[in-house]
């Protein structure tokens, strides 16, 4: 049987660090353009969208990639039109309501934010939201027959337009009203990025995909019980996020850290941290929507031992991926942040560094957490990804609350909460998992091992030289590659021949 997880995975792995490359250069200008509080307002205003987003469209994606390929499993095809009737009509009611709200009280909540002059951008809510919500209806169709290209090529659509256009919008804008009005324009051309990739999914869906139109109503019922609990859980972390953004500024007061440079501290975690250490989290986040519909498809045939085996290379090939990228950033992070934020983060270097290694740890949690989740959508658990995302949420909320008002803490308190959300949701998942999972303990220890040697050596490497920055960092990318991939020479062979090529 061909593996279409690999090729799937290995699709949306390409596209995703295409996407998140020119995503990296566009907050790169943006944080000079608009400076680091202005980059702060940025990701405060994102927060609220990302999470609007995973509420209209979210669980609608992940359900539709699931019930899809369970009626294909079936050989129920005739379902899939109702599902796209069905999940349209919800995303469509969802967004306008939500994005007509954001509009009624912009001022409000910028208000409430700490921030002036956010209002503008919340407006583009109007646009942004409805047009996101069918895009997701149009990528759960798709991926729902294990076809990956469409999504990806959207992906990169909406990075480059948005990296084009938003950044010349930012600075046209930035002139004319300072920091807010750069972020407007930022907002602005993400707008134009997601119409382009509206319009490119939609001649997809028209030309290229035959989708029975029969609407049938009755499948509503089911549609819902999918679709809610995923856009529940799936809207948790987001909304913890948005919390965040609400509270930091006031919680860093407490602390004694004063309302500029709480805002600054914030775009620095969220904005600049955040955005180099997204990277890894695109191949959890890629093998997962690969992952998805093909064990939905496995478990709904009752092909167990099938199952099994795509689970663990998949996990193994996630790993294998993953740990040199985040154990390479953290080694790397007092040469990398000074060189890509030369004048941004002036004055927080140390503060950068930090923040880097506890981000490194939480985000290998947040992978595994990403790939647990995936498995429990796929086996149809939908309700018990939100309760155990649900008290993963709550929990850090409180972390945040209680460590953020700490003077020697303060900002910190971001990193360490989202440890604590994927622990909870991570331990919760296996307890759930533990028949379906089979480890290959040589297959998680020996990248794990060879990560810390690499890490260990860069650092040597990298303080017992002197040579430009630039420099440093070319040699330790080889000097880490070699290392890694010699240390990890026969499991690389043996997932090429085993995930990545037929079986």
């Amino acid at each position: 049987m061909k593996n279409t997880v690999g090729k799937g995975a290995f699709i949306l792995i390409v596209s995703g660090f295409v996407c998140k490359f020119f995503g990296a250069l566009f907050r790169l200008p943006l944080t000079n353009i608009v400076g680091i509080e202005g980059i702060g307002i940025f990701q405060m205003i994102f927060s609220l969208y990302s999470l609007m987003l995973v509420l209209v469209t979210g669980g609608v994606t992940n359900s539709l990639s699931k019930l899809v390929s369970q009626a294909r499993a079936r050989g129920e095809k005739y379902k899939i039109g109702g599902y796209f009737f069905v999940s349209s009509t919800f995303a469509l009611l969802a967004s306008f309501v939500i994005s007509l709200f954001f509009a009624f009280f912009s001022k409000n909540i910028s208000s409430w934010q700490g921030i002036s002059g956010g209002e503008a951008s919340y407006l583009l809510f109007l646009i942004l939201i409805p047009i996101g919500a069918l895009i997701g209806v149009f990528r759960g169709i798709i991926q729902g027959y294990e076809n990956m290209v469409p999504t990806a090529i959207s992906q990169i659509l909406e990075q480059v337009i948005k990296f084009g256009f938003g950044l010349f919008f930012a600075v046209v804008f930035a002139k004319r009203g300072g920091p807010s009005s750069g972020v407007f324009g930022a907002f602005l051309g993400i707008t134009l990025s997601e119409v382009v990739a509206f319009v490119y999914l939609l001649i997809v869906m028209l030309v290229k995909m035959k989708v029975p139109p029969k609407k049938i109503k009755s499948l509503t019922p089911e549609f819902l019980r999918a679709v809610l609990p995923l856009t529940l859980g799936g809207a948790v972390l987001p909304l913890s996020h948005a919390i965040d953004s609400l509270i930091i500024v006031s919680l860093l007061a407490i602390a004694g850290i004063g309302g500029e440079r709480a805002t600054a501290l914030f775009g620095l975690q969220t904005g600049v941290v955040g955005a180099i250490f997204n990277f890894p989290l695109i191949i959890s986040l890629s093998v997962g929507v690969a992952l998805l519909p093909k064990v939905s498809f496995l478990s709904d045939n009752g092909r167990t031992e099938e199952e099994k085996q795509i689970i663990s290379k998949s996990f193994s090939l996630m790993w294998l991926m993953l740990l040199p990228l985040v154990f390479g950033i953290m080694s790397v992070a007092t040469k990398l942040f000074p060189l890509l934020y030369a004048s941004s983060i002036k004055g927080y270097l140390a503060v950068t560094v930090d923040l880097a290694y506890l981000s490194g740890l939480a985000i290998l949690l947040t992978a595994i957490m990403q790939f647990v989740l995936t498995l429990l959508q796929a086996k149809g658990h939908f309700l018990y990804c939100f309760l155990i995302t649900l008290i993963g949420g709550i929990i850090k909320v409180i972390f945040v609350v209680v460590l953020a008002r700490l003077p020697e803490i303060n900002i910190f308190a971001l990193p360490i909460s989202n440890i604590a959300l994927a622990l909870v949701v991570v331990i919760g998942g296996l307890v759930k998992l533990g028949k379906v999972l089979s480890v290959n303990y040589f297959e998680i220890f020996l990248p794990l091992l060879s990560s810390i040697i690499m890490f260990i050596s860069i650092k040597i490497f990298s303080s017992s030289i002197s040579l430009p920055s630039i420099v440093i960092l070319m040699l330790s990318v080889l000097l880490g590659g070699i290392i890694y991939f010699a240390l990890n020479f026969p499991i690389v062979k043996k997932l090429w021949f085993e995930v990545v090529k037929k079986r």
